[in-house]
């Protein structure tokens, strides 16, 4: 499953999260997909695919003690679009 992480940390932390992306190990269970720096505040974006929640939490806790993260579970637009479609037909 397709999960995209929001992490916010604050201004100070900056060198400490640019260090920490560079040495983080990867994380058994979980593939990164893509990850953006918002170059107008303090986020991180990370698209990432995982088997279950033990493995996206393990991912997310890797951060936590420098900010807050938000994971939202996302699926591909086609994808969705198609499911919403079958389920409209069912009611």
């Amino acid at each position: 499953m397709l999960f995209m992480a929001i992490y916010n940390y604050a201004p100070e932390d900056r060198d400490r999260v640019i260090e920490r992306t560079a040495e983080l190990p990867e994380v058994t269970g979980v593939s990164l997909k893509g990850e953006w720096f918002d170059v107008t505040g303090h986020r991180v974006f990370r698209l990432f695919e995982a088997d279950d929640e033990a493995h996206v939490a393990a991912s997310v806790f890797q951060w936590t003690d420098l900010g807050l993260a938000e994971v939202v579970p996302v699926m591909e637009t086609k994808k969705a679009l198609k499911l919403l479609r079958r389920t409209a037909k069912t009611k």
